[in-house]
């Protein structure tokens, strides 16, 4: 199984951060760089991890086709009906929110 962790900048310790690319095909294949995980899937949403966004792919019958985590690749195959970007939090922000 392959990991889907968020890869680290080994000489820093840091998050690496990466452009991101859309290429979607008559709505039925997407192909996306600059993933850095892979946060939930099923048939109607797929939710990636970019450097500074969540990306929600939502359709019907969506598959992933291909995975690179090292390389940030992902191909996903079906209906695609929305693509939905949503800010990140910085880590521990929510825990700073409920402090309050």
């Amino acid at each position: 199984m392959q990991d889907l962790n968020k890869p680290k900048d080994s000489s820093k310790g840091a998050a690496v951060k990466r452009p991101h690319t859309l290429q979607l095909e008559r709505n039925e294949r997407l192909t996306i760089s600059g993933v850095l995980s892979v946060k939930s899937y099923n048939d109607k949403e797929i939710a990636l991890i970019l450097s500074e966004y969540i990306l929600v792919v939502a359709g019907e019958g969506l598959n992933i086709d291909k995975l690179s985590i090292d390389d940030g690749n992902i191909v996903i195959d079906g209906a695609v009906l929305s693509l939905k970007y949503l800010k990140t939090l910085e880590k521990g922000s929510f825990l700073k929110r409920l402090a309050k």
